[in-house]
């Protein structure tokens, strides 16, 4: 029996580094459509692997995007500018990649027949919204690029896939963390773990806002139960990512930061450049999906603090760890 074929976009970065290897211990056989900006080291032990196959191309381009959609049975769509910093710094390339190309996206996988559709997108969209419990319903209020960008793809993937036979999911993922095969250090668990370890001090900012937290790895397990549900329970529906238990204020994240690496001292500044804040809720993948994640923000800053240690980390203050730093060197 012919093995069901899955593009990933993004398939050799932070996220779709841990979800192609996810695919292909489940069966699938599995295609990523990626740039490669940051090289192919997250997925060259891959190439071995007769069930995968990497494309060095570009979601912008119609032809790259056709070519990859070949035979394929799902889409997972993971590419993008991710994070604000990186977003803000040529806004006419990040409406390009981030929404420009979602039209592509979703053209193209019509027409060469595509079942199933999932998007990653962001809990960013809910934006500045104090101490409220944020739902898939609630009133969105994105203060970034990033997130508009985001809510605006959305928004095509919604129209653009309706009355249609394509099965179109949609994850808003909480701030991500935890050890990748292509790491970031440019993410608040990431970065205070790193700062700890190689400095013993880490500076907070503000610390009242709220984030939601999941693991690169909970993610990966999520866009997988959404290509594999009922697609009943997920058609056209949106999902927010992450669990009701690691919604923390950015001020208890020093804290669990500082009790897993003794000797860390906290600086906080009572002054934020950064307005989000949300608290988000994850009832409904918990009750819909039955998802639940394996990993927590403590188990997080112990696997990284486990790769300095281990020598694979030389310079986390090295450019490649940095998508705002990196991507127009």
């Amino acid at each position: 029996m012919q093995k069901r074929r899955i593009l990933v976009t993004g398939g050799a970065g932070y996220v779709g580094s841990h979800l192609v290897r996810k695919l292909l211990s489940r069966g699938y056989a599995v295609r990523v459509l990626d740039s490669l900006l940051f090289g192919d080291a997250s997925v060259r032990e891959l190439s071995e692997n007769a069930d995968f196959e990497l494309m060095k191309g570009d979601i912008r381009h119609i032809e790259d995007v056709v070519q990859s959609m070949e035979d394929c049975y799902g889409v997972l769509h993971l590419a993008g500018i991710v994070g604000d910093p990186a977003c803000e710094l040529k806004p006419d390339v990040t409406h390009a990649i981030n929404y420009e190309a979602t039209k592509i996206m979703v053209e193209i996988s019509k027409y060469k027949g595509i079942k199933r559709f999932v998007f990653a997108s962001t809990c960013s969209v809910y934006g500045a919204a104090d101490d409220y419990v944020l739902n898939e319903g609630s009133v969105l209020n994105p203060v970034s690029l990033y997130a508009e960008t985001n809510l605006r793809s959305e928004q095509i993937i919604l129209r653009g896939f309706n009355g249609t036979d394509v099965v179109s999911s949609i994850m808003r993922l909480a701030t991500v963390f935890g050890a990748s095969y292509r790491m970031r250090f440019d993410l608040v668990v990431n970065i205070l773990t790193a700062k700890a370890v190689n400095e013993r001090k880490i500076k907070i900012y503000g610390g009242k806002q709220w984030r939601p937290n999941v693991h690169v790895e909970d993610v990966a397990e999520a866009a997988i139960t959404l290509l594999e549900v009922d697609a009943s329970s997920v058609d056209r529906e949106i999902f927010n990512i992450g669990s009701n238990e690691q919604n923390y204020r950015i001020a208890q994240l020093g804290d669990i930061v500082r009790q897993c690496i003794p000797g860390t001292q906290v600086e906080t500044v009572s002054e934020s450049p950064d307005p989000r804040s949300y608290n988000v809720s994850f009832d409904k993948a918990r009750h819909v999906l039955g998802y639940r994640v394996g990993r927590t923000v403590k188990s997080g800053v112990l696997e990284i603090e486990k790769m300095f240690k281990a020598g694979l980390i030389e310079n986390f203050l090295d450019d490649i760890y940095y998508n705002v730093k990196y991507r127009y060197k």
